[in-house]
């Protein structure tokens, strides 16, 4: 039987998983007691288990941080009147110890005499080998409860080919999982993945999105025995499917780590089709982002070719936590943390009160726990407080209190776009210990010493690697670097010109994220460096993050660009030529043959495709004049406003059977919507949106007789909530 080192959980993580190894047996839910008013129950529900007695059932859990003390009477005694009491409410019909301690037959025979003898009909005793047992058989419990899998060689339970995946997974996680929470994000996180084999998790930096992920990762290695991949890109995850499925993609920052990057929107617009085929044959999906990351992608990504990320029950909000959950995520850092035994007792009076801050994140919480980011704090409420209120501020400050070869360690990362090879290459080295008068080899020990709290050594498919230990340290890094006009120069002189283009604005534009701001002073170097990227990559920086100066001189070393100009795809409001030619014009740079071509994509998308994007975006609109405007809504009316079952037919052959037919027809309906009042009394209104709906209800139930639903495969799901109590219990051991 594999050992699981369960007296390192801590008696409140101990406590959860009594409460899921019995909701697993009795398949029902637990209902949970605080310790300062449990009326002697840790645990309690209606019911049968394991052939216990009908009625009500008690749950007693006895936790040791000892890994070989056994269980006594003498241990128990004070429980006994409550026994006693409870019996006589008739609420321990069955009365349950479960108990990490081991014990003896001996032992045994007397707790249950005594208990018995208090008054509960039936007492049993189960001890730490057989919740080990438990645990061991069950996948489904170490999903639930997964701080276990940090508590086990992975080796023991998992094949090879997962054990490396989860090594590389943990890998990711550094000491995180030792320390993470199963709260109510996570448990929806594990009902949409079983039910709708996707979930996106949302939330605000730090909000803890990575934890949950990894962990969620590492209970589909466990209980699917699925292939697990963690895909950097699109392009990673297309060339990574398989066609037979079994496979669990993770995307940690799928639209962009601090910032939305819309170079790689159309990349992901590609790949979507392939995600939806792979649902099919059971790939999962687990994707995070930054919420308004999120918010900035949604209206660009072509959802209808992966509908089910526009499904709530798959988007989960990371950072609605519950002030219970934010109590134990302070514990378990704390008490994990490096922190010495004087700071622990000085702020554990205090920790109360910081759970309940309204600006409480998880990272915040790590970083109280390690000494690294708390040399200057004093450990005051208003201290401590104030720590939580200004995470950026105090992660800044403790960056410019690095020493040079620290700060030259976290540019070495910062240079390569938050990621860097190991072992580093001498000469990557070069520049950014000059940067800061570093000498390399001490860059090289400080990438050692940093390693678990600013920085983190993981490993991937490719080999091992550094990065930062939070996305956090990246922002936080790159105010740094923005205060120095000589620091955005080594910047723009030493990254790769493919990050530049994905992390720098000029001047004037605004980015939210966006790491680096070039000064006029710098626009030549920033042309130098990036003019020979990829024509895509360019067209992306001219329109989101250039200013007029630095496209002029884009466009001066690349005069191909402008070919782009000419050629679109429909919708036209999904096509990023077509946001480029709106860049141009905005910048006053588009030339009147090039406007003309632009007009006539527009009438062939408006006619031919009921492409409605001429009417809902204005930028679009405002490059027409109001007579060609008026000539297109014409001619589209003449083209399909009169014959509505063609185009409708014409659609219906164009769907995929791979997608649920519910909202198929929706962007349809709603250009129609958009021509229909534009035309105005051009047209019958009525008469056409009711041709519409009959049209889409015929085609839709023909669709329907082809379509398959995706198969699902249910995952554990651990109900039980603890009923609200003091929050100074949760904390009573933290400075032991």
């Amino acid at each position: 039987m594999e050992e699981f080192e369960i007296h390192r959980l801590g008696w409140k993580a101990f406590q959860d998983l009594c409460v899921a190894i019995v909701e697993e047996r009795s398949n029902r839910t637990v209902q949970t007691f605080l310790p300062t008013r449990d009326g002697g129950r840790d645990g309690a529900f209606i019911g049968r288990w394991d052939g216990g007695l009908k009625g009500n059932t008690t749950i007693q859990c006895k936790f040791t941080s000892k890994p070989n003390q056994n269980l006594t009477l003498s241990m128990l005694v004070d429980e006994l009147p409550k026994a006693k009491r409870l019996a006589r409410q008739k609420l321990a019909d069955d009365y349950v110890i479960l108990t990490n301690h081991t014990i003896t037959g001996a032992s045994e025979a007397k707790i249950r005499k005594a208990f018995e003898g208090s008054g509960v009909k039936r007492c049993r005793v189960f001890h730490r080998d057989w919740i080990v047992a438990r645990v061991a058989e069950s996948p489904r419990l170490r999903m639930m409860v997964p701080r276990l899998y940090g508590l086990v060689d992975l080796e023991a339970i998992l094949d090879r080919r997962a054990y490396r995946q989860a090594q590389l997974i943990l890998s990711e996680m550094g000491d995180n999982l030792q320390k993470l929470v199963v709260t109510d994000a996570h448990r929806k996180s594990v009902r949409a993945i079983s039910d709708h084999s996707v979930v996106l998790l949302l939330g605000s930096p730090a909000a803890g999105k990575s934890t949950i992920g990894a962990s969620l990762a590492l209970g589909a290695n466990d209980i699917w025995r699925c292939s697990t991949i963690k895909s950097t890109s699109p392009e990673h995850l297309e060339r990574h499917i398989d066609p037979k499925g079994g496979q669990f993609f993770w995307i940690d920052d799928a639209w962009g780590s601090t910032q939305y990057q819309r170079d790689r929107v159309e990349a992901w617009n590609q790949v979507f089709p392939l995600m939806q085929g792979a649902l099919k044959r059971g790939t999962r999906f687990l994707l995070t982002s930054r919420d308004y990351i999120w918010n900035s992608a949604k209206a660009e990504l072509k959802l209808q070719a992966f509908p089910i990320l526009r499904k709530s029950q798959v988007i989960i909000n990371v950072h609605d936590l519950t002030l219970e959950e934010k109590a134990r995520i302070l514990y378990n850092h704390i008490k994990l943390g490096d922190q010495p035994t004087e700071f622990r007792e000085r702020i554990k009076p205090i920790l109360p009160k910081v759970a309940q801050n309204y600006n409480f994140l998880p990272e915040s919480a790590r970083r109280l726990g390690t000494s690294l980011f708390t040399d200057d704090l004093i450990p005051t409420q208003s201290g401590v407080i104030d720590f939580f209120e200004r995470p950026t501020e105090f992660l800044e400050q403790t960056i410019e209190g690095l020493s040079p070869a620290a700060k030259a360690a976290i540019a070495l990362v910062f240079l390569n776009g938050g990621r860097v090879r190991s072992p580093v290459p001498m000469d990557a080295m070069t520049a950014p210990a000059a940067a800061f008068g570093a000498n390399t080899g001490r860059v090289r020990d400080d990438l050692q010493a940093l390693n678990g709290s600013v920085l983190n050594f993981a490993e991937d498919e490719d080999g091992p690697y550094w990065t930062y230990r939070h996305p956090t340290v990246g922002d936080a890094f790159a105010a740094h670097v923005a205060k120095s006009p000589e620091l955005v120069e080594l910047y723009l002189a030493g990254a790769k010109p493919e990050t530049i283009v994905r992390e720098v604005v000029c001047t004037g534009v605004e980015v939210r994220g966006a790491p680096v701001v070039v000064p006029p002073s710098l626009n030549e170097l920033l042309v130098g460096r990036i003019a020979s990227l990829a024509g895509y990559s360019l067209v992306s920086f001219i329109c989101y993050r250039s200013n007029v100066a630095v496209t002029k001189l884009l466009l001066e070393q690349r005069p191909d660009l402008r070919n782009r100009i000419g050629a679109f795809s429909t919708p036209l409001r999904d096509d990023i030529d077509v946001d480029l030619a709106i860049a141009l014009n905005r910048c006053g740079l588009l030339t009147e043959e090039e406007r003309s071509e632009f007009v006539e994509a527009v009438r062939q998308s408006a006619v031919e495709e009921a492409d409605d994007s001429f009417i809902e975006v204005n930028e679009i609109r405002e490059l027409l004049h109001q007579q060609e405007y008026d000539d297109i809504l014409l001619e589209a009316r003449d083209a399909w406003l009169s014959d509505i079952d063609s185009h409708v037919r014409k659609l219906r052959s164009e769907w995929d059977t791979e997608y649920a037919p519910d909202d198929y027809f929706d962007k349809f309906r709603n250009a129609v919507e958009n021509f229909t009042t534009a035309l105005g009394t051009n047209i019958k209104q009525e008469e056409i949106k009711a041709q519409v709906d009959s049209s889409v209800r015929s085609a839709m139930l023909r669709m329907y007789s082809d379509y398959e639903e995706t198969p699902t495969v249910t995952a554990p799901l651990q109900q039980s909530k603890s009923k609200s109590d003091s929050l100074e219990e949760l904390f009573r051991d933290v400075d032991e």
